[in-house]
């Protein structure tokens, strides 16, 4: 029995071994540097390569550690809380300020957008969730770096931002209280170490939080060296507020919900379930152990369960369908207590690895599942497992791919039946024991390494995340463009659809459609950090630098690449700067190691001077002074000396900390105005201070505190953009220009590729300007060959927002470099201006294209306008440009015929081209002309000649190119050569043609409308074909609504109505000067004494007055419905009623004062009797009832 217990031991001890860099990395007692060794010897022993192996999560670490520690790599004098301390240090002398309108405004991403080369997309890391079990709907999250999200209607809305002010921004372990759901507890913790800054309470749901007593001040927890996290934290299943803390000092019992704590173990605990159905037994595991701590008394007490037979437990399970079981995993085996953990006995020898999800469900034992990089199920209680998720399917298919699920499952738990699983990437659920799968967006929680964004496009911006890939963000969304860690990008300062993406160790991608299409793009033999600084050169924007442990050079925009230099230093460069006015300086920095090259990166010398011994996390030049370079800190240590600047290039530096005192810092950037302002990143947010300034004060409102890793500036829209670790990007004004103008967008004619912009092609600027005022100008400044402005083209606004240059930018011979900036004045006098932009003009050349001279295939006559062309074949390629041309006009239309010589009993396609927009290329729509096919003929025409080819109106002004191309059995194209076939080239004249010219007028008429001789009775809209000065046609439109009104009249005794519907009425005396009746405005008037009346009628422009109608019949004591209605009492006080001699099907009810003003209308149905209350004055009124097939007048007498 000894000798298999020491068996035992000796396996456990082989593969702790195989791991003990992972003790070493959380243990802050350990050199880093120790670490490393022992890593770097384990990793020595596998396939680093292989999904899995776990080096990538190893250079996270190694990335993340490093510029805290080195160059030392002692860890043992650093706070767990130091971050912290240092912002709420400097928070007690410069308290934030919120004197902006408006704050940072994140931009996501919240949800997986267009998916294009991406395959395995997410949002962020997932650590923990609650599912209520009475409300499906109601689910909270929490992100190991985003903060905590809630939901109350199952995903499609999530409240955020409730936990985006604490001190730290992780949140990795909740509970709720049983019996009431808006009582919530988490841990909070730092997202980089994992340090506990306490437990937190929400009353709300988690609307709002306040911290509890068990937090590290309360605790004792801190101090140098050490790093106390909490595990779990959870609410006891039915006794009232008894809540249980698993942490790494140990298991503490809470009787009073967290007002006050019993420690009960001292040992590292990891993880809490309790018994399904006795309350007094619970479970606990400890870190590295191959048994569990088992309570029979809530917790007061605990001893240790049996062990399992062949390892430490990694996770483990309870489940309502077996109430004593307890199922235990770890890396290679699954376990099996039938005894509340008395014994165990192996179920499995899996060997699905082990990245933290394991559940068993909750009503049958049979389904389990074992979380590695995918989902693994068992359906048989674990005898075998199948695997239902593969990581690398999240791609386009997505959306419709249910078994999809993100890489990497670290928790996973079953309630009621429905399987929830935690992902580096998502949450996601299950209804079909991981069959099929549901997984939740709708959460901003991107943990991102770095950016680049567009200087010519405000919307576009790239940006690289841990295990989520790269992203860009666009006019139209995010773009989900490549998966794995995504890293640095770059895009074409003026081309925003060219880009480069990378991965981690310097693995670059290059696409040229704007992310929809990826191809690789890494300079050969380079060697890369895990994140591998990119660049395009200032001046140069083709040229691109790509830094590993050498620094290579693509002239073409990645094609191919040059090896420059290596600096003096060994290994890999960790950050880059390249001079804004001076492309030859560059920087490059590893450790506490600086250089700069002043040759482009040939040779480097060493500039540290007296700069601290420290990992240099970010240095950037001013883009305002090439001589000016600003390198920051993000040490753990008090020294204040995080940001240091040198006005001569490196030959010295001062330190420029000032009352940031000791905060790390992350990143650096400094704008282009005037002030020079320095923007740092930290782990707190962002700060800045104009150059001249000895003061740094917080640019933070709105901003979560979180880590800012890398920042950018877009010039044109004065824009700030901050990636941050855990909540995703976000962006703000830069200081003092937030009521700027904006200029979003900037774009000439051709952008810059491989062959644009060309000589003999017009460039001209258009820019998008965003202002709340007045934007009083706008212009291009411009220069060749040195960025040298003066030059300047007025730009007008011909729509909306878009502004484009008055003349194109100057067109000179190829070679030529032409440099522009673009310039928003706003009514304030607030300038804003662009990046600068630059291109390279190429040669206006045509592709090169040709037959062969092998077979009499050829094109045998070119019949177009003017140019009649019959021709045998004596060259594989013919330029008739010089000798054969024609003019057309735009806008007219022309026949064009092709004959072909077939060489036989043979088929020979035609093909014309005419470079409409002269940009040196047959590409552009409307440019191709099908000719068809002829056959067996020596000179014979196609089958679609002759082919009426019409000059597009808006085609160039000028001398411009035909191409016509016969070829043997298939249709020709316009650039190939060495087929069997002839191709020839003709020069083609274009002028200005009639422009469409045409004017409209809007006419509203009564009756009728003569126009240009003719009268018309109806609405509709005719035409009249003009000649204008020029003798080109002229259209002019007219937009005729002829309006009419019935003016007649229909009498019935003593009641006039006007037969029209619409419009107003107003009726007159005419026995008394045709005076109108005050209050007689209604369709009918019941005349009140004898007499003579009319109606005026008015219906939009038209006005007529109807005959006049004698009134001679009133008789105001007659009832003329006696027979068939009785109206009583009256007189009445306003209250009367009416009966009827039957049920009446219709009646039509109105009551009109002395004057003849309507006062009540009504119709009603099926009724013998109606019933009435006028609130009106003492008087006479009248009744005038309509009854299906007669009417009558009633006089009331109200007193």
């Amino acid at each position: 029995m000894k000798r298999f217990l020491l068996s035992i031991l000796i396996a456990h001890a082989s593969c702790i071994y195989s791991q003990e860099w992972k003790q070493m990395a959380r243990d802050p007692q350990v050199n880093i540097f120790d670490v490393v060794k022992e890593a770097e010897l384990y990793f020595d022993t596998i396939d680093i390569k292989a999904k899995g192996s776990g080096w990538k999560g190893y250079q996270r670490w190694l990335y993340e550690n490093e510029k805290r520690y080195a160059p030392s790599g002692d860890r043992s004098k650093s706070d767990p809380f130091f971050a912290e301390k240092a912002y709420l240090s400097f928070l007690d002398n410069v308290p934030e300020s919120n004197i902006f309108n408006a704050g940072w405004e994140q931009l996501g991403p919240h949800y997986i957008g267009q998916v294009t080369e991406h395959y395995a997309v997410g949002l962020g890391r997932v650590e923990c969730f609650y599912s209520d079990p009475n409300d499906p709907d109601r689910i909270y999250l929490g992100s190991r770096s985003g903060g905590f999200w809630q939901t109350t209607d199952g995903g499609l809305t999530w409240n955020e931002n409730s936990t985006d002010f604490l001190t730290a921004s992780g949140v990795n372990t909740m509970t709720v209280r049983p019996t009431n759901n808006d009582s919530v507890l988490i841990n909070v913790r730092n997202a980089s170490n994992g340090a506990s800054h306490g437990i937190y309470r929400s009353s709300d749901a988690g609307l709002t939080w306040t911290i509890t007593p068990f937090n590290p001040t309360n605790l004792g927890w801190g101090g140098l060296g050490t790093n106390q996290q909490i595990y779990e934290v959870i609410y006891h299943p039915t006794i009232p507020d008894l809540v249980y803390v698993a942490s790494g000092q140990g298991f503490y019992r809470s009787t009073d919900d967290m007002l006050t704590w019993t420690q009960i173990l001292s040992a590292n605990t990891r993880e809490i379930h309790f018994h399904p159905t006795d309350p007094n037994v619970m479970y606990v595991r400890p870190s590295g152990a191959n048994f569990l701590y088992v309570s029979t008394n809530t917790g007061q007490s605990f001893f240790s369960s049996g062990a399992t037979p062949s390892g430490n437990i990694s996770r483990f399970s309870t489940s309502s369908d077996c109430s004593d079981c307890i199922y235990a995993v770890n890396n290679d085996y699954l376990w099996k207590s039938e005894n509340q953990g008395v014994t165990f006995t192996e179920v499995s020898n899996h060997g699905i690895g082990m990245y933290g999800g394991f559940a068993v469900s909750d009503v049958d034992t049979s389904h389990i599942l074992i979380g590695a990089i995918d989902v693994y199920m068992s359906a048989d209680g674990g005898q075998n497992f199948e695997r239902k998720t593969i990581w690398h399917e999240g791609n386009a298919t997505y959306t419709t791919n249910d078994t999809y699920v993100h890489a990497d499952i670290r928790r996973a738990r079953y309630i009621n039946g429905i399987l929830w699983i935690c992902t580096d990437g998502l949450l996601a659920r299950s209804s079909d024991n991981g069959i099929s799968w549901e997984i939740f967006e709708g959460v901003s929680i991107r943990e991102n390494y770095t950016l680049g964004l567009s200087q010519s496009n405000h919307e576009r911006t790239i940006s690289g995340a841990q295990d989520n890939g790269t992203s860009m963000h666009t006019e139209n969304g995010w773009l989900e463009v490549w998966g794995g860690d995504g890293m640095e990008g770059i895009f074409h300062p003026l081309n925003d659809d060219w880009l480069f993406v990378s991965a981690q160790y310097g693995y670059r991608y290059v696409s040229k459609n704007g992310g929809m299409t990826i191809s690789g793009a890494t300079p050969p033999d380079q060697n890369g950090g895990w994140v591998a600084p990119l660049f395009y050169d200032p001046n140069d924007h083709m040229r691109v630098y790509s830094f590993g442990d050498t620094v290579h050079r693509s002239d073409n925009f990645g094609s191919s690449w040059t090896k420059v230099g290596t600096p003096s230093f060994s290994g890999d460069i960790k950050r880059a700067a390249i001079s804004e006015g001076n492309s030859q300086k560059i920087v490059v920095t590893r450790y506490e190691k600086i250089e700069i090259s002043l040759n482009g990166g040939t040779s480097f010398f060493d500039i540290q001077g007296t700069l601290p011994n420290s990992y240099i996390s970010d240095v950037c030049f001013d883009p305002n002074d090439d001589f000016t370079i600003v390198v920051v800190y993000s040490s753990h240590q008090n020294n204040g000396e995080k940001v240091f600047i040198s006005n001569n290039n490196g030959l010295t530096w001062t330190n420029i900390t000032y009352n940031l005192g000791n905060m790390p810092v992350r990143s650096v950037v400094i704008d282009h105005t005037n002030a020079s302002t320095i923007y740092v990143g930290t782990e707190h947010g962002v700060f800045k201070k104009a150059m001249s300034s000895t003061t740094w004060t917080p640019y933070n409102p709105d901003l979560p505190n979180v880590s800012v890793n890398e920042m950018e500036i877009m010039y044109g829209s004065n824009t700030l953009r901050a990636n941050t670790w855990g909540r995703g990007l976000w962006e703000f004004t830069l200081d003092g220009r937030a009521n700027y103008p904006a200029i979003l967008t900037t774009e000439i004619t051709n952008p810059p590729s491989e062959v644009f912009p060309k000589e003999g092609v017009d460039e001209f600027v258009t820019s998008v300007i965003s202002y709340d005022g007045t934007v009083s100008s706008a212009y291009v400044e411009w220069s060749l060959n040195s960025p040298v402005f003066g030059n300047v083209i007025p730009m007008t606004n011909t729509l909306d927002s878009t502004w484009v240059s008055d003349q194109p930018l100057p067109d000179a011979v190829q070679g030529t470099v032409v440099y522009f900036k673009v310039y928003a004045v706003g009514d304030s006098g607030d300038t804003t201006e662009t990046y600068k932009f630059m291109y390279t003009i190429k040669p206006g050349m045509y592709c090169a294209s040709s037959g062969s001279m092998g077979w009499q295939t050829a094109v045998t006559l070119v019949d177009f306008n003017t140019i009649n062309n019959p021709t045998g074949k004596t060259n594989p390629y013919t330029s008739y440009f010089n000798t054969h041309s024609t003019t057309v006009m735009a806008g007219s239309s022309y026949l064009l015929t092709t004959n072909v010589n077939t060489d036989g009993n043979y088929t020979v396609h035609a093909k014309a081209w005419i470079d409409w927009n002269h940009d040196f290329d047959f590409n552009d729509p409307g440019e191709e002309y099908d000719m068809g096919f002829a056959q067996n003929t020596p000179n014979g025409p196609t089958n679609l000649s002759p082919l009426m080819v019409t000059v597009p109106a808006n085609a160039y002004i000028g001398t411009t190119t035909m191409r016509v191309s016969a070829k043997y059995n298939q249709s020709p194209d316009t650039c190939e050569v060495g087929f069997d076939g002839e191709v020839e080239d003709y020069s083609i004249q274009i002028i200005p043609g009639c422009q469409p010219l045409s004017s409209s007028t809007d006419v509203i008429a009564c009756e009728s409308y003569a126009w240009n001789g003719n009268v018309y009775l109806t609405s509709g809209v005719f035409a009249v074909l003009l000649q204008n000065a020029e003798g080109c046609d002229s259209t002019a439109y007219l937009n005729l609504t002829i309006e009419t009104l019935d003016a007649n009249v229909t009498q019935g005794g003593l009641v006039l109505t006007a037969d029209d519907t619409v419009g107003t009425f107003q009726w007159i005396d005419c026995e008394n000067g045709f005076s109108p009746i005050v209050g007689a405005t209604n369709p009918s008037y019941i005349a009140t004494a004898n007499g003579t009346y009319a109606v005026i009628v008015t219906s939009g422009s038209c006005t007529d007055t109807s005959a006049c109608f004698v009134v001679d019949e009133v008789n105001l004591n007659e009832n003329t419905l006696a027979n068939v209605a009785i109206v009583r009492p009256n007189p009445s006080d306003g209250n009367f009623r009416i009966d009827f001699d039957g049920l009446q099907e219709q009646i039509d009810v109105a009551v009109y004062d002395a004057v003849g003003k309507c006062i009540l209308t009504e119709s009603r149905e099926g009724l013998e009797t109606l019933n009435y209350q006028l609130n009106v004055a003492s008087g006479t009124y009248y009744l005038h009832l309509q009854l299906a097939n007669t009417s009558g007048v009633f006089k009331l007498v109200v007193k």
